[in-house]
């Protein structure tokens, strides 16, 4: 195609970016914790520490651009951020019931 009659395509904006990874960092945290299979190996698996992880960026990365997103996206995240955290808190809570049962 000549490069006359090709659109030009705006960069991309961080708060894209931003939401972009959410979603990313998301996903992972709902995998290690057990929620979700792991694409790369086809298992679950549960690691709290990486799972803890992933929210901690989460947070941080929303709470920085969370100011930008449109309403509706806001909400959204928001709402994903407190599941992430209900989720962790339990199985947190579940593996210390079991070590101490051990």
């Amino acid at each position: 195609m000549n490069e006359k009659n090709q659109e030009k395509i705006p960069p991309q904006k961080i708060t894209d970016l931003g939401y972009y990874f959410l979603n990313v960092l998301q996903a992972k945290a709902w995998q290690y914790l057990g929620l979700l299979v792991h694409p790369e190996n086809g298992e679950t698996l549960i690691d709290l520490k990486e799972a803890r992880q992933a929210i901690d960026l989460f947070e941080l990365i929303f709470n920085n651009l969370k100011n930008d997103f449109p309403p509706s996206i806001k909400k959204e995240m928001e709402m994903n951020l407190t599941n992430l955290q209900l989720n962790y808190v339990e199985k947190a809570k579940k593996e210390e019931e079991q070590s101490e049962k051990k």
